[in-house]
């Protein structure tokens, strides 16, 4: 019997399970609140790993692909936008920071960039440094889900493992 208010961490049942997994999708798909973030706390609530992995894949991968597929778009708008008319050679001097992603970029390449992103970077800007780099589309988006997996599966197998330790020596300190 599941009672009213309690989080039943294997089924999407009860209202609160589904609000709780419908947060770990949202808060994955938002930029900031990579699933760095979003997996272990959702894991040390009790929720299903496999469902958390997948619904915070799932959010993540979503808007990256948004982000990739409308980066035409935004970047003529950023160029509207962004280009100083005034002295219009000033426009082409890069940044501290578009130096530092051109490095970035020049070291390790588009795998480089996208097996770093979650970690370093975050998967969003990742994938938009590597557009604004000159990469098509299709190989980014490649990348960007194979590393996105890669980081989900380690993400949810060091969370559910390392949370299951920390019970076990609680328990074994309060026996």
């Amino acid at each position: 019997m599941i009672e009213t208010g309690t989080l039943n961490p294997g089924t999407l049942n009860t209202t609160m399970g589904f609000t709780a997994y419908a947060l770990v999708f949202i808060l994955a798909a938002v930029p900031w609140f990579e699933i760095l973030i979003v997996i272990p706390p959702a894991i040390a609530m009790g929720l299903d790993p496999f469902i958390v992995s997948f619904l915070a894949f799932t959010g993540n991968m979503a808007t990256v692909l948004l982000l990739i597929f409308a980066h035409q778009a935004l970047h003529t708008l950023w160029k509207k936008f962004r280009v100083n008319k005034d002295s219009p050679e000033k426009a082409h001097v890069p940044s501290k920071r578009r130096k530092k992603a051109i490095s970035l970029w020049n070291n390790y390449g588009l795998p480089g960039v996208a097996m770093m992103g979650p970690l370093i970077l975050g998967t969003h800007f990742a994938a938009l440094i590597a557009l604004s780099l000159g990469s098509e589309k299709y190989p980014v988006v490649f990348w960007m889900m194979i590393s996105l997996f890669i980081w989900t599966i380690l993400i949810t197998v060091a969370s559910y493992h390392g949370i299951e330790s920390l019970r076990w020596m609680l328990d074994i300190a309060y026996q």
